[in-house]
């Protein structure tokens, strides 16, 4: 696979942008406040590429992947689900997370280039309890895949990219983009605060990182309605939720956002997208006893840690913006149109069987 270099949040550096306006993350009734921030606070410019986002999706990855981005350029639009009208007006069709094949076979007989981003492309957790390594999961990607017949492909973590590689010519790393909403964390003297954003993957983590916080005089809170309340915020996978494809191939968005607030985390070791984006201040745990509980001790111990940590994740955190992350989406779409046309007749590239 041509691994093409964007100048994604691990490549060639982006010149400096001007700083969007932060708030606290709140939970309002609407679904997407990252987008409502977007669309408050940005002007955006054309893009040389007239994109159309689209999932069969409505959840999270698609809300930043799709909608978020597509709010950047001002001829970009996400749609869930696009008329033909909305087809024929692209240059690109930019598949995210669940493909829909009615949308992708219209798309291609009026032979636009198709792009697809494979974050958390797989039935969860079913999948990935029948894949239990590798080349299970290999053939997994690679039937479905096939349906799709993509012109380049855009991977969630470097890990993927590499485990992925036989399956497809054409393909990018391009991490998540933190919530852009997001406002730098304070770092206050006392922890109190332990949180864990997102679904209810936990498993049994949960269970024990409560009775590890309350032996601590500490409160323990999942999806809180307010990101910056929390003191530490925790990055694991449990149960069913704790298998090879998620350990591996789920996006770096928890650990964006702990970037993006300057927020101190704490990761299992299993978390692989920790791994390819951590600049050696993530705090890894193991299932071991005790792990768990002697970094959060650390971290609690010491303030001067945390504010260390802060100042480095906050550094750290202008790689993840979502306008680095749209303008990597951007040059890898011009790159995928520059193959498309360099090669004649166009033929869009099957996963590789070879």
């Amino acid at each position: 696979m041509a691994m093409y270099s964007t100048h994604s949040t691990h490549t060639a550096p982006m010149p400096p942008a001007p700083d969007l306006p932060h708030s606290p993350h709140k939970r309002p009734a609407a679904t997407n406040p990252g987008l409502d921030h977007l669309r408050r606070h940005l002007h955006p410019a054309l893009s040389p590429v007239r994109a159309l986002f689209t999932s069969r999706s409505s959840a999270g990855a698609w809300q930043v992947r799709g909608e978020q981005l597509a709010a950047l350029r001002a001829n970009w639009r996400a749609l869930n689900e696009p008329g033909d009208h909305d087809i024929a007006a692209c240059d690109l069709l930019c598949v995210v997370k669940k493909p829909d094949p009615q949308v992708i076979d219209h798309a291609r007989r009026l032979g636009k280039a198709i792009v697809y981003d494979i974050v958390d492309a797989w039935a969860q957790p079913a999948d990935g309890l029948r894949c239990t390594g590798l080349e299970e999961a290999r053939a997994l990607f690679r039937q479905a895949w096939s349906a799709v017949r993509a012109d380049g492909y855009i991977f969630p973590t470097r890990c993927m990219a590499r485990d992925m590689a036989p399956l497809v010519r054409t393909g990018v790393t391009i991490y998540h983009h933190h919530w852009p909403q997001l406002a730098p964390n304070p770092v206050r003297p006392q922890v109190s605060t332990v949180g864990y954003e997102g679904a209810d993957y936990l498993g049994p983590w949960q269970a024990r990182i409560e009775l590890a916080c309350a032996a601590r005089g500490l409160r323990f809170v999942a999806n809180p309605r307010d990101y910056n309340e929390l003191d530490i915020v925790v990055l694991a996978r449990g149960g069913a939720h704790g298998n090879f494809l998620s350990r591996r191939y789920k996006s770096n968005v928890k650990l964006a956002n702990a970037y993006g607030a300057g927020m101190p985390a704490l990761a299992h070791v299993d978390e692989m997208s920790a791994h390819d984006t951590d600049a050696g201040d993530v705090l890894f745990f193991t299932d071991r006893p005790g792990s768990f509980e002697r970094q959060l001790d650390r971290l609690c111990a010491s303030h001067a840690l945390r504010q260390s940590i802060h100042r480095r994740f906050r550094a750290q955190a202008a790689r993840y913006r979502v306008d680095r992350v749209a303008a990597s989406f951007e040059a890898f779409f011009l790159h995928v149109l520059g193959q498309r046309q360099a090669t004649s007749p166009r033929h869009p590239q099957e996963p590789r069987h070879d």
